[in-house]
C-alpha cells in the first residue's frame, strides 16, 4: 500500500473567465522509504499540491489516502489529529516560534497532541541531540544560523514519528553546506526510517537526493524523469 495517493486532484479557483487550474487532475503515488521531488516554476502549483496532500487545504475534486485513510473525506474537526500523527512539515521559513528555545520548539507538536511537558522535552531532546544540536538546545531561534533552524524544524517534524515528511522549499534560505546537511538528513529519514518524503523545491541540487522526479507547469504534471538518488544517497551505497 501507498503510503500516499493522490488521485485526480484538481483546486480551483474563481468562476468562468477568472477560473485559474491551481492544480489540474494530477495522480500520483508515495511508497515507504521513498523521496519525491516535485519542481517548477513559481505559480505552477507544486506548493498548492503539497498543501492538499498534507490535508491544510481541501481539493476541488478527486481524492487523497493516507496510510490509506481517504482524508478527503474526513471533518475539519478530525483533520488536526490527522496531521499531528501521520504527517511531518518542513517549511522554507523555518516557521519556528520565537519565544521558545530549540528544545521547545521541538516538542510543541507532542504537546499539542496531549503529550506531558517533561515526556514531550524529553523525546525533542533525543531527536535534536541525533540531528547535531546537542549544544544548541536552549538557544532562542534568533541565536540560530539558518541550517540550525531548519534542523529544529526537521526535529519537529519527526517527533510524532508520522508516515510522511512534506517539505517546501526546505533549501532555500541555505548556502550550499546547510542544503547538503539538509538533504542528508530528508534523505535518512526515507532510507533508514523508511518515511515517504515529499518535496517541492526549486532547488536543482535535490535532484540529487530524490528517487522520482516530477515537473509541474500550469497545475499539470508534464515530465517524470528518475532522481540521482541511487548513487548519490550515503546510506544506500554502504548498506
Amino acid at each position: 500500500m501507498s503510503v500516499l495517493e493522490l488521485t485526480s486532484i484538481t483546486k480551483h479557483y474563481g468562476s468562468g473567465h477568472t477560473l485559474v487550474r491551481a492544480v489540474d487532475d494530477v495522480s500520483l503515488k508515495v511508497e515507504k522509504g521513498e523521496i519525491l521531488l516535485i519542481m517548477g516554476p513559481s505559480g505552477s502549483g507544486k506548493t498548492t499540491l503539497i498543501t492538499m496532500a498534507g490535508a491544510l487545504l481541501k481539493p476541488t475534486a478527486g481524492f487523497i489516502l493516507i496510510d490509506g485513510i481517504e482524508i478527503t473525506k474526513l471533518k475539519e474537526d478530525v483533520l488536526p489529529d490527522l496531521r499531528l500523527s501521520k504527517i511531518g512539515f518542513v517549511f522554507q521559513s523555518f516557521n519556528l516560534l520565537s519565544a521558545l528555545d530549540a528544545l521547545d520548539n521541538a516538542a510543541v507538536p507532542l504537546i499539542a497532541s496531549g503529550k506531558s511537558l517533561k515526556k514531550a522535552r524529553e523525546k525533542a531532546k533525543e531527536t535534536l541531540v541525533k540531528l547535531g544540536l546537542s549544544a544548541r538546545l536552549n538557544h532562542l531561534p534568533k541565536d540560530l544560523s539558518g541550517g540550525e533552524k531548519q534542523r529544529v524544524s526537521i526535529a519537529r517534524a519527526l517527533i510524532t514519528n508520522p508516515s510522511i515528511i512534506l517539505a517546501d522549499e526546505p533549501t532555500a534560505n541555505l548556502d550550499a553546506q546547510n542544503g547538503h546537511e539538509v538533504m542528508e538528513l530528508l534523505c535518512a529519514t526515507a532510507c533508514e526510517e523508511g518515511r515517504a518524503v515529499v518535496i517541492a523545491s526549486h532547488d536543482q541540487r535535490i535532484r540529487d537526493v530524490a528517487k522520482q522526479i516530477l515537473f509541474m507547469e500550469d497545475g499539470k504534471i508534464i515530465k517524470e524523469e528518475k532522481g540521482g538518488h541511487d548513487s548519490w544517497c550515503p546510506h544506500c551505497r554502504s548498506a
